[in-house]
């Protein structure tokens, strides 16, 4: 067997494999054997009939097409073992010669030629590494507001509402009917049916809550109120629309004493144990964050040091990886994938687009880390360590120098 291999460029490698007539032989013979048990013919058990009986049968382009795969799949792995090739994708096929079906070398004739094409893992090189200097972000503190923001979300959850027959204040709960226009042209997007609300949150338009301020159940009124020039929806920033608004439900909030029974509501036993637990939490939410903003310091200075080729196909997997992660995702928050494209007005095909930097990227680190590891030599005995998920890559106490 003669293997030729051809570096290509995108990672990938072309491979021509010659099998001599000779060497054909043998994937004739196992071609047949696999075959001929399966063959039933009258007069003789399965497998035991005459080779020219059999041969006639079944059809001598039935052998041959199996032969051929057998001889092309032990020549392609052969190829990959003897030059140390890790496909990462499925190779490309092409016989260049066929030889004929015969029992010796003088009869099969022809060798056979085929070429392969397949994207394999890239090389990899990475520039020394073991000077760089990285500028450690912040660490923020658990703060005592951040703690009361919480605090105010869980006593809402637990909060009781009374029917009222007042002026609505800041804090009351509404529902409120509303119609927006442009220019007296309603505006769908601006209406809305029982439109649960907290007055004084600020969830909808800037100015839109303080207008309702003062009203009662049952109360119309009509205002003016001019988007911002920095609205999310641009074909409204800066216009001046204006709301026919009802009240059609009003209700007092009263929120629940922070004390014991409203922390065991919360699997805690006492309103002390409750604080320590959010404290803790927040804490736990501000170091994940820290580390997610030191792993992008760390690889924004050392991705570019990993020069490498990655093939197509690489990028292909991990795209269809994370593009299957993002459908669960939805799924998990109950929504329909299509109706999700039609809201964002984009198709799969963009969405795997756009993701295809992300994943590159992804494919750039794990080659990284891998090719430390390979320097570094690092194995479970091994004190030389790399723990990419609090970002300190260490070789006998230093390797990345982090300034203060």
């Amino acid at each position: 067997m003669e293997i030729k291999v051809e570096k290509l460029k995108q990672s990938k490698v072309k491979l021509v494999i010659t099998l001599e007539p000779s060497e054909m032989i043998k994937h004739f013979n196992h071609a047949f054997e696999h075959i001929a048990p399966t063959v039933k013919l009258s007069g003789f058990r399965p497998g035991k009939a005459p080779k020219k009986l059999i041969e006639s049968t079944v059809g001598i382009s039935r052998i041959l097409s199996e032969s051929l795969d057998m001889a092309i799949n032990e020549g392609y792995l052969k190829a990959l073992k003897e030059n140390k090739l890790s496909p990462v994708s499925s190779p490309s096929i092409k016989i260049n010669k066929y030889p004929n079906y015969g029992e010796t070398a003088e009869e099969v004739a022809n060798p056979l030629e085929f070429e392969m094409e397949v994207a394999v893992f890239p090389d990899v090189t990475l520039s020394d590494y073991s000077k760089l200097k990285i500028d450690k972000p912040s660490k923020e503190k658990v703060k005592k507001e951040d703690i009361d923001k919480i605090i105010d979300n869980l006593q809402k959850q637990k909060a009781n509402f009374t029917e009222i027959d007042r002026e609505a204040k800041n804090g009351d709960w509404a529902e409120v009917s509303f119609e927006g226009s442009l220019k007296g042209a309603r505006i769908d997007s601006m209406c809305s049916k029982n439109h649960p609300l907290i007055l004084g949150e600020n969830s909808l338009i800037p100015g839109f809550e303080e207008q309702i301020v003062g009203m009662k159940k049952g109360e119309k009124k009509t205002f003016k109120i001019k988007f911002p020039k920095d609205y999310h929806a641009k074909e409204y920033a800066g216009k001046e629309a204006e709301f026919a608004v009802e009240i059609t439900n009003l209700k007092e909030v009263k929120l629940p004493p922070v004390d014991d029974a409203f922390a065991a509501d919360f699997g805690q036993k006492n309103a002390d144990e409750l604080i320590d637990a959010i404290k803790k939490n927040l804490a736990l939410e501000l170091d994940k964050k820290y580390q997610d903003e030191l792993e992008g310091k760390v690889l924004d200075k050392i991705l570019p040091l990993v020069k490498t080729e990655i093939a197509d196909a690489m990028i292909d997997q991990e795209v269809g990886r994370i593009f299957t992660g993002y459908q669960e995702q939805l799924k998990k928050m109950n929504m329909d994938f299509d109706t999700y494209l039609k809201s964002i007005k984009k198709t799969a095909e963009e969405i795997q687009k756009e993701m295809r930097p992300t994943a590159e990227k992804n494919i750039k680190i794990g080659l990284m880390l891998g090719k430390i590891i390979e320097e570094l030599k690092i194995n479970h005995k091994s004190q030389k360590a790399l723990d990419y998920g609090s970002q300190s890559i260490t070789h006998n106490g230093k390797l990345l120098d982090f300034k203060k």
